[in-house]
């Protein structure tokens, strides 16, 4: 356990500086940043104060995330990936006594690795698979950061793709 929470202060170390809420890229964007932010600082008080117990702040994100969703401050795809995001990191790092949810942990994270990096997790658990899993979470979280950074632009180039699809380009 210990080394998981190491592995994932490094995430927090990482990414530290990934979600920009005072000055971010896209204003209309804000309630995403807020909650990129409120996971990232999370890491980062664990690390700093030694905090072990992340679940009553996951399920704080949790309802964040869900209010954003609700209010429509954010929109679906970054709610689902952004919720998948916690799910995972709950399932990692809550304790497991008596390994029950061991085959739902290593499939999830199995899927998580293989979605984000396009690697295959390894198997034999340790340092390793946890490196794993904490890259393919900052590199997600890096995904929304980005996704929320031009978001605008996305929507754009949308639209020149669906032109060019039906044939309408001009």
């Amino acid at each position: 356990m210990a080394k998981k929470i190491l592995l994932f202060g490094f995430l927090a170390l990482f990414s530290f500086n990934l979600a920009a809420m005072d000055n971010p890229a896209n204003p209309k964007e804000k309630a995403g940043y807020v909650l990129l932010d409120l996971f990232i600082t999370s890491f980062q008080e664990m690390v700093t104060k030694g905090s072990r117990d992340l679940e009553p702040t996951l399920l704080k994100m949790a309802s964040e995330l869900s209010k954003a969703r609700k209010a429509g401050e954010i929109d679906t795809v970054f709610y689902t990936r952004l919720g998948r995001v916690l799910a995972l990191t709950k399932l990692v790092i809550v304790p497991d006594p008596g390994r029950i949810l061991e085959p739902v942990i290593n499939r999830e994270m199995l899927f998580f690795v293989h979605d984000i990096t396009g690697e295959d997790l390894n198997r034999e658990g340790g340092p390793g698979t946890i490196n794993q899993v904490a890259n393919a979470i900052a590199e997600e979280i890096l995904n929304l950061q980005i996704y929320l950074d031009t978001k605008d632009k996305r929507e754009a180039l949308r639209k020149k793709l669906d032109e060019r699809i039906s044939g309408k380009e001009t």
